[in-house]
């Protein structure tokens, strides 16, 4: 069976989705735990309809920060995340019908999706988020043929800046 660790690699730099990716993180491996130690069904049960609660708050959570930051890709992300509710809900439902193997199967699927995600899709949502609260997301380029120290550089409020200077008040 594989094996989901928090590492640095999974860190999106945004404090309450890093804190949330440590809740599931945590939550699955302690599903697998039980799994492993072969625990009573009822055990399984609710650790799997835990970690369900887990994923679908953080789910709902980003989808939050997504549509008030006007987030691009907010479809793309949602979708991922409805396939991901989907197929978590099909194992525990299994797991509700007493199927075993349903189980270890939701936790090398979501151990899979989750290393992916994390390292991909919520990488590029924390980037985005990052620069929304640093107000850089209305900063736009012009191309043009003028030398760079010729150009005249503006904020998403319109006051001037050099984009050289580490001084911004």
């Amino acid at each position: 069976m594989l094996t989901l660790e928090w590492s640095a690699s999974h860190v999106v730099f945004v404090t309450e989705m890093d804190d949330e990716h440590v809740e599931i993180f945590q939550s699955l491996s302690a599903l697998q735990t039980s799994l492993a130690s072969a625990a009573p069904l009822p055990t399984i049960r609710k650790e799997s309809r835990a970690l369900a609660a887990h994923i679908e708050g953080h789910f709902a959570h980003e989808e939050r920060l997504m549509r008030a930051a006007r987030y691009g890709s907010f479809r793309w992300h949602k979708r991922l995340h409805d396939h991901a509710r989907r197929r978590a809900g099909q194992f525990i439902s299994r797991l509700g019908a007493g199927e075993t193997d349903a189980g270890p199967a939701l936790v090398e699927y979501l151990t899979s999706w989750l290393h992916d995600h994390t390292r991909l899709a919520d990488m590029m949502l924390g980037a985005f988020l990052r620069n929304h609260r640093r107000g850089l997301y209305k900063v736009t380029f012009r191309a043009g043929t003028k030398p760079i120290d010729a150009c005249e550089w503006v904020d998403s409020t319109g006051e001037k800046f050099d984009p050289g200077s580490t001084s911004r008040g």
